[in-house]
């Protein structure tokens, strides 16, 4: 994929990000946390802010938006050397094109350079194209969290999986 550029977010980005996650948030609402109606209740000023921490990546396919991810440090210090990924989203027609692997190696790249060592992920059980990209990149499960989130059928089971960086 050679025009597909993945960068660190900015605070003017923030209409382009809240979009681009809309837009994953309503095709695949059981892969987010929160609903489109939550999403869409966070003022712009929150994304902005958001967007100036520097943990959030956007993928581009020339300038057309078509992919982004997060890691949430953790904000305890004893534990800063730890950080969870979420959100992350690769747009239907970049799909199975390389797009996930290269936001994803340059996530753990961002996150390395802030002193993340460990990444974090919560995915449901049933998401085996996310599994094996998170296993692709060295993730590994650490446990089953039953009932992790209320879906459209009922409760959904996430597993853990975490990736240690040194």
């Amino acid at each position: 994929m050679a025009d597909v550029t993945v960068r660190i977010a900015r605070p003017d980005d923030a209409p382009v990000w809240r979009a681009l996650r809309m837009a994953g948030i309503v095709e695949n609402p059981s892969v987010f946390i929160v609903t489109a109606e939550e999403a869409a209740a966070v003022p712009i000023d929150a994304d902005i802010k958001r967007l100036a921490k520097g943990d959030r990546l956007l993928a581009f396919l020339g300038e057309t938006p078509v992919g982004l991810a997060g890691f949430n440090r953790n904000g305890v210090p004893r534990a800063n050397h730890r950080a969870e990924i979420g959100p992350l989203y690769v747009a239907p027609q970049v799909r199975g094109q390389g797009v996930s692997d290269l936001i994803m190696t340059q996530l753990m790249d961002a996150a390395q350079a802030v002193g993340i060592w460990q990444l974090e992920l919560f995915v449901n059980v049933e998401n085996a194209p996310a599994i094996a990209l998170y296993e692709r990149h060295g993730f590994v499960t650490s446990g089953k969290i039953p009932n992790a989130i209320h879906g459209a059928d009922g409760m959904e089971d996430d597993l853990m999986m975490i990736r240690n960086l040194m």
